[in-house]
């Protein structure tokens, strides 16, 4: 009888043993979960801002060429000359246009 009530009491400590490890691992789980998914996030974060910085980029570049070729055409309207300025912007936004569309 003795020797079984033993066995109950060392099956009970091992239980609370395994138990209060349980308990440690859902803590240590619950504190280390948040931070992993805020990792997540500003890596995905990153990603789209790479991606938003390189369209600016690529939309700065277009106005700056559209500026060029409205002020090319208003300075040939209002002198009437500039005609090989024009062609050479022309050839400039060509190569621009072909250049974004392989790019793309």
């Amino acid at each position: 009888m003795e020797n079984s009530v033993i066995a109950v009491k060392d099956i009970a400590y091992l239980l609370g043993f395994v138990a209060s490890i349980w308990g440690v691992y859902k803590i240590i789980k619950d504190i280390y979960t948040p931070y992993k998914l805020r990792n997540k996030e500003i890596e995905k974060n990153k990603e789209y801002l790479a991606r938003d910085n390189e369209r600016i980029k690529d939309l700065e570049e277009s106005n700056a060429m559209i500026y060029e070729c409205l002020l090319v055409m208003l300075n040939h309207q209002i002198t009437g000359n500039g005609v090989d300025k024009m062609k050479e912007v022309r050839d400039k936004m060509n190569e621009f246009i072909i250049k974004k569309n392989v790019n793309n």
